[in-house]
């Protein structure tokens, strides 16, 4: 960038575009966020709707950067406070800790399964003494550590009902970056010695605002922004991104059907990298054009039931990988803050993992209502005639796919887009990654740094290794 860029246009006003926005409003940038929603946030914004508090599934914000922490606090402005994170698997009509602890597995599961998760695991640890099992897939990855019977019971089953796909197909990133423990020997040290300081740990204690939603978080972005002289735009939906030689010089977007034209020094994008890139027009190269057709993102389902009753489980959320139940989890907003329901009131939000355009995105609104009803009431979670009503909101960008071949793909979009020298894609849509909240903030916040400050901190390495998100 030239030392005189002052200029920055982002689009999209999810949580990586938000804080990138902010840290650059901040050092005195004109800024402009342009946001195809009525209201910021993406998958982080909140709405209210007959006296409840929703959220698009659970949310729980905390990083292991107490720099970040503090941030968080800030842009809360005081509405914020700790909870305690309890999430499980519902499983053959029990809970099971998530993650898995040795004591608990012994106590739920039958002697027959007990001794068929044991044997197996110490038969794949033979076998991998004498030829090592390759870690080129998700199965491979699971069954190496915990045996076939662990894996197909708490991994496989519900691996495979989310992302609709066989775990054969699925990159062994997966499970690097979302499971906690490394083994079956792995649960049984932490459940016995409860060691401390380790490093492959999931968050016990997260931030959540004390009201509005995990989409407060957004709205105190957007105060601050519009505080510090930066401008929000929703409604805009971004159609065009103009370029000539290795500068785009200008992004057109359509709002309250008018199209207008920004240019600016620096275009900051969060949109879907197989968004972003076709907007680019006729130049974008052959090759370029088949990675994007190469990466598929999974949509959600969302259907929010409202209870007449106080609670259903004490869970923020809870893993349901039966596989004759449509519903693939559960969350309960009044877990998270008991001002998200009216008193003696309760709201479940039930999350459908769907592709736009099959048989549950395209089922109408009551019938949803109804199935996520009957699922939970099958499962005995609650009795249907607690629910009193409900809605359905869907999202088609939730989950990128993590198939065998998405990190290629990745590299030659991200490679691309590096030729524009005003130009940088980032966040958890931009990146391709499914990362967690801080992840994307931390993602907005390199971009900014690395221009203001002269940092070599690279936002492509934010949420990239093997850790742990949970």
């Amino acid at each position: 960038m030239s030392p005189s860029a002052r200029n920055v246009t982002v689009l999209g006003g999810g949580l990586a575009g938000l804080s990138a926005a902010q840290k650059f409003t901040e050092a005195g940038w004109a800024v402009t966020v342009l946001e195809i929603e009525p209201a910021v946030g993406g998958l982080a914004s909140s709405f209210e709707r007959d006296g409840y508090t929703f959220d698009h599934g659970p949310h729980r914000l905390y990083s292991n950067l107490d720099e970040l922490n503090e941030h968080f606090k800030y842009v809360l402005d005081g509405n914020w406070d700790y909870r305690d994170r309890l999430s499980r698997i519902f499983m053959r009509g029990g809970f099971f800790d998530y993650p898995l602890k040795a004591s608990n597995v012994v106590a739920t599961l039958s002697p027959w399964m007990l001794f068929r998760s044991f044997t197996d695991y110490f038969a794949v640890r033979v076998r991998n003494a004498i030829k090592p099992i390759p870690d080129d897939n998700f199965e491979n990855w699971v069954i190496k550590r915990f045996g076939r019977t662990l894996y197909e019971l708490f991994f496989g089953t519900y691996t495979r009902k989310a992302w609709g796909i066989p775990c054969t197909q699925i990159s062994a990133d997966w499970a690097n970056q979302r499971i906690s423990l490394l083994s079956l020997w792995d649960t049984v040290k932490k459940t016995l010695f409860r060691p401390k300081n380790v490093p492959r740990t999931y968050v016990s204690r997260f931030l959540y605002p004390k009201t509005g939603g995990i989409g407060s978080l957004a709205s105190g972005y957007e105060r601050l922004i519009l505080q510090q002289g930066g401008t929000v735009i929703t409604g805009a939906r971004v159609c065009a991104v103009d370029s000539q030689g290795d500068t785009v010089t200008q992004v057109r977007y359509i709002r309250e059907g008018r199209e207008h034209a920004l240019s600016s020094d620096l275009v900051v994008s969060t949109l879907p990298l197989t968004m972003l890139v076709p907007m680019l027009g006729e130049r974008v190269p052959q090759e370029v054009r088949d990675a994007v057709n190469g990466l598929v993102h999974k949509g959600i389902v969302f259907v929010y039931l409202k209870l007449d009753r106080p609670t259903v489980t004490p869970d923020h959320w809870v893993y349901i990988p039966e596989e004759h139940i449509a519903v693939h989890r559960i969350s309960e907003f009044t877990n998270f803050s008991r001002s998200c329901a009216p008193e003696g009131k309760t709201m479940v939000c039930a999350e459908i993992t769907s592709t736009k355009g099959d048989h549950h995105w395209v089922m109408d609104d009551d019938a949803l209502i109804r199935l996520a009803a009957d699922n939970l009431a099958t499962l005995e979670l609650l009795e249907r005639k607690d629910v009193t009503g409900g809605f359905v909101k869907r999202v088609d960008y939730a989950y990128p796919i993590y198939d065998l071949t998405y990190r290629g793909h990745v590299r030659s979009l991200l490679d691309y887009l590096k030729t524009f020298r005003n130009m940088v894609s980032t966040g958890r849509q931009g990146l391709f990654r499914y990362g967690n909240m801080d992840h994307s903030i931390a993602m907005g916040h390199a971009v900014a740094r690395r221009i203001l400050e002269k940092s070599s901190i690279d936002h492509e390495q934010v949420a990239a290794g093997d850790e742990y998100f949970g």
